[in-house]
């Protein structure tokens, strides 16, 4: 049995970062890892790479994009600007390892339950207990197939490791934001065909938050793409996949069958590890969690916090990396005004995180768009 005051489940860039923050408070805490420190970016497509530009310009008072805390910057590292998941996972354990967070690896979350004022958590190497806890279990390792019957026929593209290998010459890609068009750029640079399938128009931007649309580091390959005499694109939503002797066929909601011999491929993105908190979240409209945007705590049930790229408020996403790490702060700061530390030493802090980028307690700001 361990006991301790703050417990933050997964080591990803979300679970390092907020432990980073912990760490410089000198409050007690630890980090339960199920696997290894950045096994979800392990587990990343050869050619995929982080699509938010890395630079190191921390010392012109900006950290690098993909930064989870102070003076580390990937893009310093790796001498590049995209890096690939081996190396950012390589990035990740660099950091745990340089400021010594606290992590117990292999050690993975089953169920949470509360007890009183604590929360106890079953997991493979016995029970922990805590005070609050920050679930930061990530999304990569939980690929979605959603509202697809015979979902069960397709194939979700965060298993397809090389395109390149994959036997066929004609593929039918369900899905066109990022992941979509990364999966058909690299099957037609083998020259296989591909039909790509997406409910909406992939380039009708109408905004330039690239949580919405594709990203600048996408749009060239999206080009590309369209250019190309072995690609075409179909605006509609897949209802149903069935399958009949050697053949895959997709009803689309206007009724038109697309046919393929391959198995459909599925970049329709991920969620949220929620089974053992399952019980304690409250679900918005859209299908996110509720939490209380004061404090990213989840709606109504304190000390429990949410860290990463699912935390949503009203129209504000942080599914990027350099968004959700302005909301480490503000879950730290709590938690230590809870703990009665005093004022001082809190607004030593929160200026440090401030100016790093960090902390966001105010989100009237996150609303401005690019006019040209």
């Amino acid at each position: 049995m361990t006991i301790t005051n703050v417990i933050v489940v997964g080591s990803g860039p979300a679970g390092l970062g907020v432990a980073a923050l912990l760490d410089q408070s000198d409050i007690d805490y630890l980090v339960l890892e199920k696997k290894e420190i950045g096994s979800s970016f392990l587990k990343w497509p050869k050619n995929m790479e982080m699509i938010t530009p890395s630079f190191p310009s921390n010392a012109f008072g900006q950290m690098d994009l993909n930064s989870i805390c102070e003076a580390t910057s990937p893009a310093f590292t790796f001498r590049k600007e995209h890096v690939t998941g081996r190396e950012y996972a390589q990035y990740l354990n660099a950091v745990a390892y340089y400021f010594q967070i606290n992590t117990h690896l292999d050690t993975e979350v089953i169920q949470v339950h509360r007890q009183n004022e604590s929360w106890m958590l079953h997991t493979s190497q016995g029970p922990y207990f805590c005070k609050y806890l920050i679930w930061a279990a990530g999304e990569f390792q939980n690929p979605q197939i959603k509202n697809i019957l015979g979902s069960q026929h397709c194939v979700h593209s965060s298993f397809i490791k090389d395109p390149e290998k994959l036997e066929g010459t004609s593929f039918v890609v369900v899905g066109g934001y990022e992941s979509g068009v990364q999966i058909a750029f690299d099957l037609i640079n083998t020259d296989k065909k591909v039909t790509l399938i997406n409910p909406y128009q992939i380039d009708d931007a109408n905004t330039s938050d690239p949580s919405r649309v594709l990203s600048p580091y996408t749009y060239p390959k999206y080009d590309k793409l369209k250019n190309s005499p072995l690609y075409s694109e179909v605006v509609d939503r897949v209802i149903s996949v069935t399958k009949k002797e050697d053949a895959y066929n997709l009803q689309l909601e206007d009724e038109t069958v697309i046919t393929t011999e391959e198995r459909p491929i599925c970049a329709t993105g991920f969620s949220l590890v929620t089974q053992p908190i399952e019980e304690f979240i409250t679900y918005t409209e859209d299908g996110s969690p509720k939490l209380h945007e004061e404090t990213d705590e989840f709606f109504g049930h304190k000390n429990l916090y949410l860290s990463g790229p699912s935390v949503r408020h009203g129209d504000h996403i942080f599914c990027f990396i350099y968004k959700f790490r302005q909301r480490f702060g503000v879950i730290v700061e709590d938690i230590l005004r809870k703990e009665k530390y005093e004022e001082e030493v809190i607004s030593v802090l929160l200026e440090k995180w401030k100016a790093n980028g960090m902390y966001l307690s105010d989100l009237s700001c996150c609303g401005d768009e690019c006019v040209c």
